[in-house]
């Protein structure tokens, strides 16, 4: 789920002469937004050297998501011709190195902001360091590396665009990791960017954020009691573009001698194109005592997802003899030279508490199999619901969807008669697969129904945009192009329970779908 690094150190004590420029196709932010990688020869040295440099190109400060593919938003505009000319750019000396007594920072000021609220994504890969879903297009971790992009920067933070976080204020406060600028952030950021964006005293900068602790082995929830990986290398071939497939692999009683309780699972992708990573526990056996209850879900990773511990007093079981499920989904531009190799891995962390402080969390979904969205509907609704039979905290919530989801809401209908929004994204966006972990579980009494609801856009508009043909009568399937309704709960019963009884005791409602 790599994207390209892009360098943008344009700030530059000479004249510069653009000579050529090529756009990369990979969306940063918005709609449109492109980064052009444009070839530079700087005038007045006495090498003449060249380089390549990247620029802001046609940014409108929106911002959707990091994008890996290459063929999605804006893809016709990608075929236009477009007029090159010669053009020259004066960098400067000394630009953005002073500042006076009124305007904030780099160092002193805005650094700080950055390492807060967006240096989690836009950072470079450590080596051996596992970033999972959270990754951006360039770094801004220096001076240097964030100058070029200064004003894209203040548009995106003060159109609330960036950071990326989808939830609606009716929730606010209550979930981890909430990527939310405070007012005064982004002023800071917006008269920067205004005041000719100074770097200031590089000693007024805060010792440098550290995203995975030291021995941790890269891992973001530290070094993990196990480690699984998928059974063999599979090799992506060249001709694929899409597809979906399932490996299994046994926990055998050397890689785990005895039952543990898991407290954290962290997902680490073998290939740059994993599209998603899914995975199931089927515990030994479960196959023909359990039945279809059997499997039960540990989580996914996608663009946007990352890893987070339980609460403490909450865990998944996992025992001796079980079936690791890896679920994966490959998704790249078919062609000579795009195969890669992939042997992705899961961590585990095991909970320190003994099993009997500890509450066994399931994860599963409220979703729709059943559904069609009909060719050319710009809005169309599709729901689905169940009802929990006992008092049940709820731990965290992540929709999934694919091209057409365009908004989702999950709401509780209480035995009362009262009602609860528990998520709002009105903007919901494939490319961004948040996950929102409650910070104090919420607890639903027993009969709740919880419903999720999914919008959908198979307009030509969005079709042009995403690239999807919007002729198709679309139903549930694996592939990018076919859509998934899916409300992922993690949830665990306030008082111990069969977990039989359990899973036969709620009731799962689904609706067809319509237009609104």
């Amino acid at each position: 789920m790599a994207v390209p690094k892009v360098p943008a150190e344009l700030a530059s004590d000479f004249p510069m002469l653009v000579t050529s420029v090529r756009l990369s196709w990979r969306l940063i932010c918005g709609d449109p937004q492109y980064a052009s990688l444009v070839r530079v020869h700087l005038l007045g040295t006495d090498q003449g050297s060249e380089r390549e440099q990247a620029i802001p190109w046609r940014y409108d400060g929106g911002c959707s998501g990091p994008q890996h593919r290459e063929h999605t938003k804006m893809k016709t505009q990608a075929t236009r011709p477009i007029l090159l000319m010669l053009v020259v750019a004066v960098a400067v000396p000394g630009l953005g190195l002073a500042a006076d007594a009124e305007t904030p920072t780099f160092y002193g000021d805005v650094l700080p902001v950055l390492q807060e609220n967006c240096q989690t994504c836009h950072r470079p890969e450590g080596e051996g360091e596992n970033i999972g879903g959270m990754i951006a297009p360039m770094p801004l971790m220096t001076y240097q590396q964030t100058r070029p992009w200064a004003r894209s920067i203040a548009r995106a933070v003060e159109n609330r665009s960036m950071p990326p976080w989808f939830a609606t204020e009716a929730t606010r406060g209550k979930f981890h990791h909430e990527r939310v600028m405070s007012d005064d952030e982004i002023e800071t950021v917006l008269a920067w960017a205004r005041g000719g964006s100074p770097a200031g005293d590089a000693a007024d900068a805060p010792a440098p954020k550290k995203f995975v602790e030291e021995g941790s082995g890269g891992w973001s929830l530290g070094r993990p009691d196990l480690v699984v990986q998928m059974p063999e290398n599979y090799w992506v071939a060249d001709d694929i573009a899409d597809i979906n497939i399932n490996f299994e692999t046994e926990l055998t009683e050397e890689m785990l001698p005895e039952t543990v309780w898991v407290r954290g699972v962290e997902f680490k992708v073998g290939g740059s194109d994993v599209h998603h990573m899914c995975a199931s526990v089927r515990p030994p056996g479960g196959a023909t005592a359990l039945g279809k209850f059997s499997d039960s879900s540990i989580g996914c990773i996608a663009l946007g997802a990352e890893s987070h511990l339980m609460e403490p007093g909450y865990a998944m079981k996992l025992e001796p003899g079980s079936q690791i499920e890896f679920s994966m989904h490959y998704n790249k531009e078919a062609g000579e030279g795009s195969g890669f190799y992939d042997r992705s891995e899961i961590g585990f962390v095991f909970a320190d508490a003994p099993e009997s402080e500890l509450r066994e969390v399931k994860f599963d979904s409220i979703g729709n199999l059943t559904f069609e969205i009909p060719p050319g509907h710009e809005r169309w609704k599709v729901g689905a619901a169940r009802v929990f039979p006992v008092e049940t905290d709820i731990l965290a919530l992540w929709p999934h969807a694919h091209l057409r989801s365009v908004a989702v809401r999950y709401d509780a209908f209480y035995p009362d008669g009262t009602t609860e929004v528990l998520l709002d994204v009105p903007n919901y966006d494939q490319e961004w697969q948040t996950t929102y972990q409650y910070k104090k579980p919420k607890t639903i009494p027993a009969g709740t129904r919880v419903e999720v609801s999914m919008w959908f856009e198979n307009s030509p508009e969005r079709g042009e945009e995403r690239g999807f043909d919007p002729a198709d009568n679309v139903v549930n399937g694996t592939a990018t192009t076919d859509e998934m309704m899916l409300g992922f709960v993690a949830w665990a019963p306030v008082e111990p329970v069969d977990p039989i009884a359990l899973r036969l005791g709620v009731a799962s409602i689904q609706s067809t779908g319509g237009g609104e």
